[in-house]
Parts: C-alpha cells; structure tokens; sequence
C-alpha cells in the first residue's frame, strides 16, 4: 500500500492511498471555507401561485440549461418537456402524456449527449426519448428487457448511453409484518443501440418497514445518489462523507473530507416525527413513526445525500440534513477529489443543473408551490 501525504501552496492537505486493488484515496482537511455565494434573487422566476400554461408546474422532474441559455424543464404532472427562452419567456412546449411516440408515462429528464441531443427517460413505458438541440423529436428507444423488469433511467453518458437503476422486486406473500427489508442500488451501463447492459456500480441502499400492506422507510436511510462524469460514475451512500467512483472496471476510487460521521440526536427525531406530522394524512402517520422505535433505525446521520456534477468539472455533494425544510450546505470537489469549500443553499431550493456560474432547480415556496428558478453564482 502506497501512501503519499502532500500539502501544495493554495491546496488543502490531503492523503492520497493506493492499495494493492488500485483504489484511490483522497481525504481533505475539512476547512471552513467557501466555494462560491449564491445569488440572493433569481435572475429568472418561472410558476407560482398565480401561473397559468407552460409556467404552471407540478413534480418537476429535471431541469436542464443548453448551450444557448435555454431552460428544459420537465414537469410530471403534464408530461411536458417545457422549453423557456435565456430572458424566461416560453419557446415551445413537446410531449405531453400518453403512449405515443414523443410522449410520456412518468417522463424524467436525463440531460444531454457530447452532440447535445436532449434525452427524456420513461420508467413508466420502459424507453428513452431523443431531441435534437432544437427541441424537435428524434426518436424512441425501448430499454432492454431480459429476466429482471427495465432499469429505471436516471442520466446519460456523453455517448448517448444511459445510466439506470435495477428495481427490486418483492413478493408480498413471503414478507412478515415488522420485516426489515435491505434495499441496494445496482447500477447499470445502458446501450440502447445494441440493447446491453453492463454493470456500473454498487452500493447498499435505503431500510424499509414492511407493515403487512405497505412499505414504509425507516429514518435516517436513504438511497443512494449518483451523476454522471465522463465514463464514470460518482456516488454517495452512508453515513461517511465520502464520493466513490466507478466505471466499466468497476470501484477505483474514494474522495471527500474528514468529517466524522454525525449520530441521530434528539432534535433529528423531532425533526422526522415534525415532518411526518406536518406533510402527511393522520391516517398515514402511525405507519411511517413506527419505524422510529425500530432496533434497526441507524444511530448515525447520512453524510452526504445528493450529488451534482457541474458542466465546469466540479462534483458538488449536499449534506444531509434531517429537518428537508432547512437549508443545506454543498461540499465542492475539484476534477482530483480535492475539497474546495462550501456553498450555503437556503431552504427549499432543490438544484438539478449547476455551471460555473449559475445553478438552475426549484424551489418551493411554504405551501408547497413550484417555482424553477435560475440564480447566479458569485466567486
């Protein structure tokens, strides 16, 4: 085992492990320092309480910012691909939902290819869906199927293939009330042009409660979350603050911060049972507080629970906070696994597309409401 410890002038210190399986191992100091400050007011607001039309959104399902400064934006409740001017104004408006070609069952908007064909997933008909930069339609193609059902897609490679999720696939009649149930998330390689899969990475998943009718999950687990960089992919599980990254060769690498993990405190659980009882039918409450008192329940926070790969090579990570309606902090990582510092997004906003100078999602006001906003970010 290779172990090499360097600090550089400007560069946080860090420890870099090769062992005898070819993993990489990066860990930087976890300085206070910040990346970049968000923008306090958006330079584009589309939707809210009074919006009519291509502004009204509902389960927005992926936002995505093109070359020329346009805006795609997914909406689920439509299955809609909404495409809105750099200036915000609505451009043209695609899809919509059915079976037909160009429409949607559960439409999820994957991103784009090296040529810039826009990909849409359908985990409800099992396909993929191509647009030219233009917003015209391509054409469909039909996830592999074989003994397991269809991956459900989730991002694109810059070749045009897909990275998607295997499902799991339970028998009811064998499960017992009180059961814990261990989910995993297996990754695939998705060649839609020769109908392969090849296997892209590994990581245990989110816990859940079986009640006897329902499925509920257990606090403090989540699923995994993963992009796309290059050919490889990098992921987030667990309670460690830890990047791990695969490709075609399978696990090869490790970055993030010294950071200890962080146990469940008292204030988590208030925080969980306050959302169960605030955004949930009374009728539903008792199932999902349950798993509360389960043995089961982890003793440590998740570390990180979202990844975003930025278009100018940084890879953001969100740290898990069990209050969802608190604002969150972004570890950023530059292309060699090192720690560049925080950025602070306030409550509410959830980032699908970050550049190197703007990040683009949505934000929900109070009440629940949908607005996609565009901010800038200030270095």
């Amino acid at each position: 085992m290779l172990l090499q410890v360097a600090c550089e002038a400007g560069v946080p210190p860090k420890v870099v492990v090769t062992d005898s399986a070819g993993i990489h191992l990066t860990i930087s100091a976890d300085e206070p320092k910040h990346f970049a400050q968000l923008d306090s007011v958006p330079t584009i607001s589309l939707g809210g309480p009074d919006a009519s039309g291509p502004q009204q959104f509902f389960r927005v399902q992926g936002v995505y910012l093109d070359e020329a400064g346009r805006l795609w934006v997914a909406d689920g409740q439509s299955g809609e691909l909404r495409i809105f001017q750099p200036d915000g104004t609505h451009w043209k408006t695609i899809g919509g939902r059915g079976e037909g070609p160009g429409e949607f069952l559960q439409i999820r908007l994957l991103g784009a290819t090296a040529g810039d064909s826009v990909l849409c997933g359908d985990s409800g008909a099992d396909r993929i869906t191509v647009y030219d930069p233009e917003g015209d339609f391509v054409r469909t193609d039909r996830l592999p199927s074989s003994e397991r059902p269809p991956p459900r897609p989730f991002d694109v490679f810059p070749d045009g293939s897909v990275l998607g999720q295997q499902r799991r696939v339970l028998m009811a009649q064998s499960l017992e009330p009180g059961q814990i149930l261990r989910d995993s998330v297996e990754l695939v390689r998705v060649r839609l042009d020769a109908q392969t899969e090849e296997p892209y990475g590994l990581a245990a998943g989110p816990l859940w409660l079986w009640t006897g009718g329902n499925q509920v999950p257990v606090p403090f687990t989540t699923n995994a979350s993963f992009d796309v960089v290059g050919d490889e992919v990098h992921l987030v599980s667990g309670p460690d603050f830890r990047v791990r990254v695969f490709n075609g060769g399978g696990f090869r690498a490790v970055y993030g911060v010294e950071r200890e993990p962080r146990i469940v405190s008292a204030s988590d659980l208030d925080s969980y049972r306050g959302f169960v009882e605030e955004y949930l039918p009374e009728s539903m409450r008792p199932e999902y507080l349950e798993p509360l008192d389960n043995e089961e329940r982890p003793s440590r926070l998740p570390g990180y629970d979202r990844v975003i790969a930025s278009s100018d090579g940084y890879l953001w990570a969100q740290v898990y906070e069990s209050d969802l309606a608190a604002p969150h902090d972004w570890d950023v990582f530059d292309r060699k696994g090192l720690f560049r510092g925080r950025v602070h997004v306030w409550s509410g906003f959830h980032p699908f597309v970050i550049t190197g100078d703007v990040m683009a999602g949505v934000w929900r006001d109070p009440i629940g409401v949908e607005f996609v906003h565009l901010y800038r970010l200030l270095r």
